[in-house]
This record gives C-alpha cells, structure tokens and sequence, in this order.
C-alpha cells in the first residue's frame, strides 16, 4: 500500500485496480455466496483517495466522476461506519476520490476505494486496529475487499475473503509484468453475472481439482498464457457477444487475453514482441474508437 503522507490530517493513498488472472468458480454456497479459486494481482494504475479528519458531524465523499454514487450506499461511507463501531474512533471524515477506474469492470475499483479507506481512517487515527482487524472488517464490506488490504498477488479462495500471499518467487515473475486493459462502452453488473452462472448451473462452474491442477503448473514455472482463466467468460459473453467475438479474434491473433472478473474490462499480456498497435486498433474497431485502453503493469 503506497501512503503519501500531506499532513497530520490527511492522506493520499493509491486505490489500485485488480485482474484476475485465474478465476474458477466451484458453485455456490449455503450463505448465498460462491466458492472460488483465483490468482489475483494489483495493478499500478488505479484511483487516488484523499482522506482527511473532518470538523464537521458527518462524512462527506466528493468525486470527480459525476456517475459515481455518492450517497450513504457508497462502500467507501460504509467503510467509514464500519471504522467509527470497530474501532471506537470518534472522528469524522472526508473522502475526495479522484476516479480513473471505471464502473462495473470487474477490477475491483469500488472494493480498492473501501479497503484502502479503512487503512487511510486507521492510518490518521494512530494505528487503533492491527492487520488481521482490517482484513475482517473489509471482508464485511463485500468479498473482493480484503485482498485490497495489502494488494499483493495472491491466491484467494473461500468466498472471496480467504487471501494467500504467493511466494516470493512467484510474485517476482509476476511483478512488472506488462499488460494492456480494454473495456467496451457497457459495464456488467456483478450481481447479474452470479445470478447468470447460478442459471446455468452446472455448466459454467470447475471443479476444485481442475483449478488445483492450473494454479500448481504456474507455480511449477509453467507460462502465464496458460494460466488465463474466467468461468464467468462464457455466461457474461452469452448476452455481451462483442466480448467473446473480440477475444476470440485476438487470440487467433496470437494475444494472450481475458475478461476480469465479471466483466466488462478485459485484457491482454504484453510478451515480447506484442503489437501493441495492432491490440489497440483491433479493440477500436470491434467496439468503438472511445473503448477504454490502458498500458500498465503488475504490481
């Protein structure tokens, strides 16, 4: 977690992206969530949070993106409830979140917002609650949310709030790598997308073993290309053909591709030799010449 300290009374953190390089669903659960394997890794582009002690007898969340939701409902004030009742902390705050992430992606960008706001509360408030304290109270917030605690590459699994740093070794080979991310003009509604595997039961879940057999060929020194893996691939790009159609053409173009998470943003492995050019053009033409395309790397 990258903290730019500006004064006693605020601070500036990095609210990073994710990707799912590996996201297997198992099927769902008795408490209404899903099981699931997945390698999950931080990106270094993502959203900038400011948080400061405010004067006032509430909080406030001001953003530079008018369509994110602001009010009560936003995880990032549920997260500062949650701070106040865990920690005993009296203070308010205030949140200026400058948004590059976009909206129903699948990269984690309201989840990052949460976490990294409850580390930022903590950070102003002298430290009251320890590591594994944050972690528990991100898991409340929502599923994705603990993993952006630390933001290392990891292996997750549970629901969601079962995060395993990856050996150093593996975390050196992952680090720096160089990917492109794209998003069509639509987002994806995560909750929409669970509903659609649930629909389709059994044919878009993997077996634990199977998500086992992939994960242990990376670790073994394995390619990463052949780590890339999305059960939500198939039901999501059931109705969202043009993320399938385009996949499909840039694999036969030799990319190595996926969508994250629940849709909508995918992306490609920049590898040696990557036509990054061509990747760009072939997104635009598929969907659009205002398609969201960013270069960045792995953390």
């Amino acid at each position: 977690m990258v903290y730019c300290v500006q004064s006693m009374s605020s601070v500036t953190i990095h609210s990073p992206a994710k990707i799912n390089l590996m996201l297997s669903v198992q099927g769902p659960r008795a408490d209404g969530f899903h099981t699931l394997t997945s390698l999950m890794a931080g990106l270094r582009f993502g959203d900038r949070l400011k948080v400061s002690l405010s004067p006032g007898s509430a909080d406030s969340l001001h953003c530079d993106d008018a369509e994110v939701p602001t009010g009560d409902d936003n995880l990032i004030l549920r997260a500062a409830q949650l701070f106040r009742r865990e920690s005993g902390v009296r203070e308010h705050f205030a949140f200026d979140l400058k948004k590059r992430i976009p909206m129903g992606a699948g990269l984690g960008g309201g989840s990052s917002n949460a976490a990294v706001a409850l580390c930022a509360m903590n950070e102003l408030a002298g430290a009251p609650l320890g590591q594994e304290k944050l972690l528990g109270m991100a898991a409340v917030l929502g599923s994705d949310c603990p993993f952006f605690i630390e933001a290392q590459s990891a292996r997750v699994s549970g629901r969601g709030d079962v995060i395993e740093t990856l050996p150093g070794s593996v975390r050196q080979r992952l680090s720096g790598q160089r990917i492109a991310l794209f998003r069509p003009p639509f987002g994806v509604p995560t909750a929409w997308a669970y509903g659609r595997l649930r629909a389709d039961a059994p044919a878009n879940y993997e077996s634990a073993e199977a998500a086992e057999d992939r994960m242990k060929r990376f670790f073994r020194g394995g390619p990463l290309r052949d780590l890339l893996f999305n059960s939500f691939e198939a039901a999501v790009g059931a109705k969202y053909l043009a993320i399938p159609c385009l996949l499909e053409e840039l694999r036969a173009l030799g990319f190595a591709c996926l969508m994250s998470g629940s849709g909508s943003c995918c992306f490609a492995l920049l590898e040696d030799g990557t036509d990054l050019a061509l990747l760009k053009e072939r997104c635009e033409h598929a969907w659009g010449s205002d398609v969201f395309f960013v270069e960045s790397c792995l953390a």
